[in-house]
């Protein structure tokens, strides 16, 4: 499968899913009710009788402001962490669905709430990729944020749909068209409230993020291996191994002996003379490095057993001949 079904099954991951429903829940409402009412004819006895230009100016707020908020929500989470700011955001629709019950009578007061939601919306939406990424492994961050988001449009088209439905049955009709009513609107927002209620209810539900336990996010097992080598090399030797005349010397072989004499390790140094040779412990330690057409070499050198290499370069003598 794409996504392992365990993975959404733990707790962390279960609820920030089901809480990412609920804020599309929310998030599409208000892109249903605000339009009309303010498009409605001022006849009906509740529209704003508003241009579709200025309809669209004062919805325009909600994503403004959710793009404003970035910055906002990356301070918020750096100090507080992404259940916080969840939470947050959460609270800060459900005041503005609420408050947006008693601001339907004018044009400002549609901005108003445009702002307000927008403000919790992009606290809330920005919190759940991160809620997502420290609660799966590394390997697994992209699938699971995938489905997230997939929950996420979920939210909207249950939205979309039990709206639409509410609106169609509460309205009125004149002259065979459909006129929705304040109480669908109202009804609307209250379905909204509802919604960021039991978010708030699933997101205070999340478990503690454990800081000591940081996740780290590697590419791959391979990377793994690659920064485990990299830091026992700081646990070593390392140099070049150069000839009489100091150029370096491909493929020589250097063997590390310790002190009781035993091998310790080997290498072949590479194209442009470079060995590295990792330590199994702090002590004195041999260095023998040979190639053909060289003399041999046996350097003595003490390894201090810190995370810092000891550089250390192998000239060779020239190979002498024997008459």
């Amino acid at each position: 499968p794409l996504v392992d079904l365990r993975t959404t099954a733990r707790r962390e991951v279960l609820l920030t899913n089901l809480a990412s429903i609920m804020v599309g829940v929310a998030f599409y409402v208000v892109s249903l009710v605000l339009p009309q009412l303010l498009q409605l004819p001022t006849a009906t006895g509740y529209g704003l009788g508003q241009s579709m230009v200025v309809a669209g100016l004062c919805v325009a707020p909600l994503g403004l402001t959710m793009m404003f908020t970035a910055p906002v929500y990356a301070r918020l989470s750096a100090r507080y962490g992404p259940k916080v700011t969840l939470i947050i955001g959460l609270l800060i629709i459900a005041i503005g669905y609420g408050g947006g019950l008693g601001l339907m009578n004018a044009a400002w007061q549609t901005v108003v709430t445009s702002l307000m939601l927008g403000a919790g919306i992009g606290l809330a939406y920005s919190s759940l990729p991160a809620l997502i990424v420290g609660a799966v492994p590394a390997s697994e961050t992209g699938a699971a944020n995938g489905l997230n988001t997939l929950m996420r449009s979920i939210g909207t088209s249950v939205s979309s749909a039990v709206i639409g439905m509410v609106l169609a049955n509460t309205a009125d009709h004149v002259n065979g068209v459909a006129i929705p009513t304040m109480h669908g609107f109202r009804v609307s927002f209250l379905i909204a409230t509802a919604a960021v209620a039991a978010g708030l209810v699933l997101a205070l539900c999340l478990p503690k993020p454990n800081r000591s336990s940081v996740p780290q996010l590697r590419a791959s097992s391979e990377e793994d291996a690659n920064l485990a080598r990299a830091e026992e090399v700081l646990r070593g030797f390392r140099g070049r191994v150069l000839d009489a005349q100091g150029v370096p010397v491909a493929r020589a072989k250097v063997t590390l002996i310790d002190h009781r004499g035993r091998q310790a390790g080997a290498t072949l140094s590479g194209e442009d003379g470079s060995y590295v040779l990792v330590v199994p412990a702090r002590g004195p330690y041999v260095l023998a490095a040979r190639a053909a057409g060289h003399g041999p070499l046996a350097s003595s050198a003490t390894h201090t057993g810190d995370d810092r290499p000891v550089d250390l370069d192998l000239s060779l003598p020239g190979e002498t001949v024997t008459a």
